[in-house]
């Protein structure tokens, strides 16, 4: 029980994965091998793929994962704090305004459903406020973690 707290979202998302590919692999059997059509597969397959995508994306927050270009290896440590401290306020930024518009975006979807299994948007854009919350706060501990000199594991 105590790895599955601490594993959730690694959980979440190879989860998200597993519903995306057992729904490619339904669509592609009861299309090709059944000729039987199943039209909310693609749309199971979408909602999936857009919760693996922004959970993925929380979780390379949280391992410090996403994209960097290291060349403040041999910096003065001074220095090398304030850089990194200007990285991380402005991507806690953008991650906040992302997610304030996302929530606005699944606010304003409320009303619209997905055409086969009629679904509200509103759940499916609720994702985009949920993963950039989580971003921010693994974003500012990784920065306080930065600060205090103890890095952050990329395990």
């Amino acid at each position: 029980m105590k790895n599955v707290r601490k594993h959730w979202l690694e959980i979440l998302t190879g989860a998200s994965l597993a519903v995306v590919v057992l729904s490619t692999f339904a669509q592609v059997l009861l299309r090709f091998v059944f000729k039987v059509p199943a039209p909310w597969t693609e749309e199971v397959t979408r909602i999936a793929f857009a919760y693996m995508v922004f959970l993925g994306a929380a979780l390379g927050a949280k391992h410090n994962l996403h994209l960097s270009v290291d060349i403040l290896g041999n910096a003065p440590a001074a220095l090398r704090k304030i850089i990194l401290s200007i990285g991380y306020f402005l991507s806690v930024v953008f991650i906040a305004i992302f997610s304030y518009y996302g929530w606005q975006h699944s606010i304003n979807s409320k009303m619209q459903t997905t055409p086969t299994m009629e679904i509200s948007f509103y759940y499916i854009y609720l994702i985009l406020p949920f993963s950039g919350i989580l971003m921010v706060f693994y974003l500012v501990k990784n920065m306080i973690s930065e600060l205090r000199n103890q890095g952050v594991d990329n395990k």
